[in-house]
């Protein structure tokens, strides 16, 4: 098999994984389908819980997010713009998983967060 033959199958299976990755129940399985989306492997999920983990600790330590400096680190760790970090905020929190901190991240913006964000910003408190 040339190098051509098998950058021929590399992309048809990037296509169907991609095509599958569209037809995962975001609201079933909103990390599965991030990953998908983002074309993200085992480190950048571990990355992506690792910024996660800081800004817990920090809000555990009675500190307040700052948003610009959240997604910083998301920028550092992931590459991540405040438009990448949006899928990635609203994947965890609908997954249950450090929720707080999404949460505290969504309060940081004092209700002028993005509408993306309105299911976190309507929760009952």
């Amino acid at each position: 098999m040339t190098n051509e033959e098998i950058g021929k199958i590399l992309e048809k299976m990037k296509f169907q994984i991609a095509t599958i990755g569209q037809a995962i129940d975001f609201d079933r399985h909103p990390l599965e389908s991030l990953i998908i989306s983002m074309n993200w492997g085992k480190e950048e999920l571990d990355l992506a819980h690792d910024v996660f983990e800081k800004w817990d600790a920090k809000l555990e330590a009675g500190e307040e997010i700052n948003s610009y400096a959240f997604e910083a680190d998301f920028s550092k760790s992931l590459g991540l713009n405040y438009q990448g970090i949006k899928p990635v905020v609203l994947s965890f929190y609908k997954n249950g998983q450090w929720t707080n901190v999404c949460e505290a991240y969504v309060d940081s913006f004092d209700g002028r967060a993005s509408i993306e964000y309105r299911e976190i910003m309507n929760r009952p408190r």
